[in-house]
């Protein structure tokens, strides 16, 4: 007698850094837009809208919004919740560059 095993893909949560506890993916692309602040040299803040879209490298856990992280956009640094990063946006995975020659593969 033989059975079927089905495999299912189940999302595991991405494991935090212990360093800076910000997610291991560091590039994100926004599904939607949403809001994040921006701070001035002289710490005051405003809101501003990313947009769908929008590559978000992230820096780092935030100094100035509580359980939020800082990533940059457009050459600025933003402040976003961690709730909105991963529910409003995709990991990305960047290309690296190759070091060295570039080698093609012939069939």
């Amino acid at each position: 007698m033989s059975s079927v095993v089905v495999s299912m893909k189940t999302a595991i949560p991405r494991a935090a850094s212990d360093e800076n506890k910000a997610p291991s993916t560091r590039a994100y692309r926004t599904k939607t837009s949403f809001f994040a602040v921006h701070f001035d040299e002289a710490g005051k803040g405003r809101i501003v809208f990313l947009p769908h879209g929008a590559t978000l490298r992230v820096i780092g856990p935030s100094s100035l919004l509580p359980d939020g992280f800082e990533v940059k956009f457009e050459h600025l640094t933003y402040n976003v919740f961690e709730t909105d990063l991963v529910a409003r946006s995709i990991p990305i995975s960047e290309p690296t560059r190759a070091k060295g020659r570039t080698m093609a593969v012939c069939a």
